[in-house]
């Protein structure tokens, strides 16, 4: 008899750095996954499938899920649960190569400023509440031209449009969303250097060769989304694409999702997945040690420090219980300096006092690298030793922070916590790239997967953002 393991993804509030695989669980019925409130839901005919064979998994991320939306995302969490809810017009291959994901070619003129997508014509969003009918539709080339043109505006975080201002045109709208209050008086209306042929060709003009265009799609920034799934203001909530997992809802901490049948790429076997994220760190392992998680994606750092020696190794005594694997690729988790400040003498200053080895207590947890802060910006420096810094709840940050403080303190400066996200000359450090900021700190922590032994195939590979299934197995005993 076939078991369903569940994977379970919380997530720490201690920091860490690995990620980890994710268990299918065996339940003896289904019927209570679809939840009555869930209106899609309500409108489908649900495929019947046999108790025996369907999979659950639950997975536990690090940092808390706070929006599904691609142009509010700022941690890989986020990022790996919405590159399975939304497809790019770029994929990733098992190998690392690109590929096209939504479209069936592209074409690329000879000096890389000018990229056609020759769009699939049988792409459907999800079944979802976005749409009125609970149903969703085809997707078109006019709706990757709204993403990319949502992106410029001022009511969204300009991280994501700052990755594609090289598109013709992007930043005249964008100047025109941000400076013209009246709407009646811009004469911006769209991006000049995104082209919609047809329904199923779309092609971008850029102002200048960019090699790296593709690689930039592929991120799941530049996801593709239904228009009908945005709210008037604020991000999306009722999460609508394309990808090989369809949003069902949100319960308390945890986002379920069912697998979507539909899609043309190699599905894990796995009916439904539920990502919970958004609790204390300790609590997380204490869940993935009581069995009733059997994943953790990425490992915290104190969770590290618990299971495995100073190689990244796992403890003896665990052998019998979990698995731990290394990830082919790190999470960066920088500190940017904002220049309006005028503190880049003393940030440099301070810099120079800390010695890696003492920021970092293992060799598992990875490494930070420092650079210094231009301190052409010092013309309007004010003498403060209180260095305020904002933005930092992820747990990475919060144990980075708890190494970082005592330090500072020793060197005759302190941090000050802002329990506001809002960004100013006040504060010297964020761990947002805002404009006028660079990174000058930066820990490059490896990702590590623990899981229940039963649980094999799954990892993060090529980039921390992408969560791979493909491979998902249970081990013999469990099936």
């Amino acid at each position: 008899m076939k078991k369903l393991i569940l994977l379970i993804l919380p997530v720490f509030v201690i920091t860490s750095c690995g990620k980890g695989p994710e268990t299918i669980t065996v339940r003896s019925g289904n019927s209570d996954l679809f939840a009555a409130n869930d209106t899609t839901a309500e409108q489908e005919e649900p495929e019947v499938v046999e108790e025996d064979d369907f999979v659950q998994v639950r997975v536990g991320e690090i940092a808390a899920i706070e929006s599904l939306d691609p142009l509010f995302a700022t941690s890989n969490s986020e990022w790996r649960a919405i590159n399975l809810i939304y497809d790019g017009l770029v994929g990733v291959g098992n190998n690392g190569s690109l590929y096209p994901l939504m479209a069936n070619r592209w074409t690329v003129n000879a000096d890389s400023t000018q990229f056609t997508f020759h769009l699939k014509t049988d792409l459907k969003f999800h079944n979802s509440p976005a749409f009125e009918s609970g149903t969703g539709r085809l997707l078109t080339a006019g709706d990757v031209k709204f993403v990319f043109e949502r992106m410029a505006g001022n009511d969204v975080p300009d991280f994501v449009g700052n990755q594609f201002s090289d598109i013709r045109g992007f930043k005249a709208l964008q100047n025109e969303l941000k400076y013209v209050k009246d709407p009646s008086q811009r004469v911006i209306s769209e991006i000049d250097g995104i082209r919609v042929q047809n329904d199923s060709t779309v092609t971008f003009i850029l102002n200048q060769p960019a090699s790296d265009f593709l690689n930039r799609l592929a991120h799941p920034m530049a996801s593709v989304y239904a228009r009908e799934s945005v709210p008037e203001s604020g991000p999306i909530q009722q999460a609508a694409g394309t990808g090989r997992f369809r949003f069902i809802q949100k319960q308390d901490n945890t986002h379920l999702l069912t697998v979507n049948k539909d899609h043309s790429s190699n599905l894990p076997g796995i009916n439904r997945l539920d990502i919970t994220s958004g609790i204390n760190e300790r609590n997380l392992y204490q869940e993935f040690a009581g069995e009733r998680l059997d994943l953790l994606v990425e490992l915290g750092p104190a969770t590290l420090l618990t299971v495995a020696d100073s190689t990244g190794e796992l403890l003896s005594s665990f052998y019998n219980n979990y698995e731990l694997h290394k990830a082919p690729v790190s999470s960066q988790y920088p500190f940017y300096f904002n220049r309006t400040s005028g503190h880049a003498a003393t940030v440099n200053d301070l810099l120079e006092f800390l010695p890696q080895q003492r920021l970092i207590s293992s060799d598992a947890l990875g490494s930070v690298r420092y650079a210094k802060a231009d301190t052409t910006s010092d013309a309007t420096r004010s003498n403060t030793s209180g260095l305020g810094i904002t933005h930092v709840t992820h747990p990475f940050y919060q144990f980075l922070m708890n190494s970082l403080a005592p330090q500072v303190n020793e060197s005759g400066y302190s941090f000050s916590m802002s329990p506001s996200l809002a960004y100013n000359e006040a504060i010297t450090f964020t761990t947002l790239p805002y404009p006028n900021t660079e990174e000058v700190l930066t820990w490059e922590a490896p990702i590590y997967i623990l899981s229940h032994d039963r649980v094999q195939g799954v990892s993060v590979t090529h980039y921390p953002w992408n969560l791979d299934l493909t491979s998902f197995a249970l081990n013999s005993e469990e099936r």
